[in-house]
């Protein structure tokens, strides 16, 4: 186990094997609190510490800062609205994707090698009982303006697919994280450091206790009776249930992990319950 600055020899371990793919080839592991510049791991790859914290690998967009959320920063344009381009049958795990000129994050049909591992396809949703969901472990580029983009899939097609078919690409909602500005955002962690620009690697926390900020509406957390679920609100903090009208939607981040009293606010530890 690596000794490195953020992580002490068997503090936490990965959960997805006992030696995760380090896409830049070095031998240690990125330690929880920090950032670098080269991206080591898929995106969304889990860690689990002992204490049962769970991080996610992320990339950044913008800056984001331990205790407010960091949103996915990608639009709803930005995802892959296909036809397949031919027929699969049962047992491929190999599939074609065309890929439109505005489609992608950056919404001119440019996609990296392997931009899209982490994300999903779900194909065959033009009828019922058609639908199915598949990890992308791999896939080739695709130049500016659009183009066809082959995927590797974590497990092969049930059932045949025919040529033209209804085919979605969620791109990973890990791989672009930005500072939230909007209720329309989705929060996906919370960085366990301070990013300070686009285009870096860090960690960011999706499950167990976490310091968060209090959202303006709401600056004594837990200090009235039935106020303990916490809330994303549009720049990432949050505020908890009595200052919300919850039916409207607002993402849930946890709940507060202190006792309270009548007019005694909580520290704003929460038990964060976004993804384990």
């Amino acid at each position: 186990m690596s000794t490195q600055l953020g992580v002490l020899p068997m503090q936490a371990a990965f959960c997805e094997g006992s030696s995760p793919l380090d896409l830049s080839g070095n031998t240690s592991r990125q330690g929880i609190y920090l950032v670098e510049a080269v991206q080591r791991y898929v995106f969304g790859q889990r860690w689990l510490d002992v204490d049962g914290r769970v991080f996610k690998y992320s990339g950044s967009k913008s800056a984001v800062s331990p205790g407010y959320g960091a949103a996915n920063g990608t639009a709803a344009s930005a995802i892959i609205n296909s036809v397949t381009p031919a027929a699969y049958v049962v047992g491929d795990e190999t599939i074609l994707v065309t890929v439109a000129s505005d489609e992608g994050y950056a919404g001119t049909g440019l996609v990296a090698a392997n931009e899209l591992a982490g994300g999903y396809v779900t194909f065959g949703h033009g009828a019922e009982a058609g639908a199915q969901t598949r990890r992308i472990l791999k896939n080739t580029a695709v130049a500016a303006n659009g183009g066809t983009t082959t995927l590797k899939l974590d497990g092969p097609v049930g059932y045949a697919v025919a040529a033209g078919g209804a085919c979605e690409v969620q791109l990973n909602p890990y791989a672009y994280l930005k500072k939230g500005a909007l209720e329309y955002n989705a929060f996906m962690c919370v960085p366990a450091t301070y990013v300070s620009a686009a285009d870096k690697y860090f960690w960011g926390q999706s499950w167990g206790p976490c310091w968060m900020v209090p959202g303006g509406g709401d600056t004594t957390p837990g200090n009235t009776a039935n106020d303990r679920t916490a809330y994303f609100v549009g720049d990432g903090s949050v505020n908890f249930g009595y200052a919300l009208v919850i039916e409207s939607g607002y993402q849930k981040a946890g709940f507060c992990i202190d006792s309270t009293s009548g007019s005694v606010s909580a520290m704003p530890l929460v038990m964060l319950q976004i993804s384990i």
